[in-house]
């Protein structure tokens, strides 16, 4: 089954630069799977957030 290529928006390249730049705050601290797991975490939350902003504006 081919796999269907997703649309990518300036909005989402935004969303991914901020995330990006979150990781880097983890860079040197704790071990790579640590740092791994604060990143997915910080993801999360982050989309959450997002997510509840845009429930607010409807």
């Amino acid at each position: 089954m081919p796999v269907q290529q997703l649309e990518i928006t300036e909005a989402d390249l935004k969303q991914a630069r901020q995330i990006e730049r979150g990781w880097a705050a983890f860079a040197g601290a704790g071990s790579p799977h640590e740092n791994m797991v604060r990143a997915i975490a910080e993801g999360i939350a982050w989309g959450r957030q997002q997510g509840l902003e845009l429930a607010k504006k409807s």
